[in-house]
Formats: C-alpha cells, structure tokens, sequence
C-alpha cells in the first residue's frame, strides 16, 4: 500500500494512506483534483523519503459545478468543455480497474459522434471523475 501526499507551494495540504498503486496511478493520471471546495490543478508527482508526492497549482477563479450533486461512488461525468460544460453522459464502474481503463481512453464515441479527451479532473468531494470533452 502506498502513502500519497498532495503538497500546494510546498507546504502539505493533505495526505492518503493505504492507497492501492491502481488508486495512486489513477490520481497521478487526473489533471484537476477538487478538495474542499478549492479546485487544484496536477503539476507533477513524485517519490520522496517513502511516500508519493503529487505537487498542485491552486486554479483561482475556478470553482466546482454549480450543477453538481451527489452521485454513485466512481461515477464518471463526460462533459463538453465549453463554458456551459454539460454533461453528455454518465457512467457508473464497479472497480478501479475499469475507471482507469476509461480514463485512458484518448477519446470516446457517444451518439455517434466521436470527442477527444481534453483533461481529467477527480472531484473528492463528490467522489467524481469528470472526463472533458472536446466540444
């Protein structure tokens, strides 16, 4: 099991024990983190005196959905980055292993019409993935 340590200029913020390595990839792969209401922005990871460290960018003037509620654990949102950034499609997976495989994904078809991945963003308040679609 790992311990993942999430620091902002520096200075730790918060720290996860006893993350599996597939949860600890999959936080290093997300772009975006939303913690307490602060939406932060991934610029880096690495190994440090036993433990992981991920390095963030506090985003200023970004807030998290006013549209957002509370959702199934793993549940991912695919919206369309755009200002309004509507959610086209919601997917709930049963494990981690299938979250990550749908993260990877460089795009995706949804209706028949095919959308890149922009970013991803894991939102620990709701317990959300948000899958940004080219829009």
């Amino acid at each position: 099991m790992n311990t993942l340590e999430y620091r902002l200029e520096n200075q730790s913020i918060k720290t996860f024990e006893d993350l599996s390595s597939l949860e600890t990839s999959i936080r290093f792969f997300v772009n975006y983190w939303v913690h307490d209401g602060i939406v932060y922005e991934n610029k880096g990871n690495h190994f440090r005196d036993g433990h992981y460290v991920m390095e963030l960018h506090e985003c200023k003037g970004e807030e998290p959905y006013a549209d957002a509620s509370e959702k199934a654990p793993n549940t991912i949102e695919y919206r369309l980055f755009h200002s309004g950034r509507e959610i086209i499609k919601e997917s709930t997976e049963t494990n981690k292993e299938d979250i990550m495989l749908a993260l990877s994904l460089d795009s995706v078809t949804l209706e028949d019409r095919t959308y890149n991945r922009l970013s991803l963003e894991y939102d620990e308040d709701r317990n959300v993935y948000v899958y940004y679609l080219n829009g």
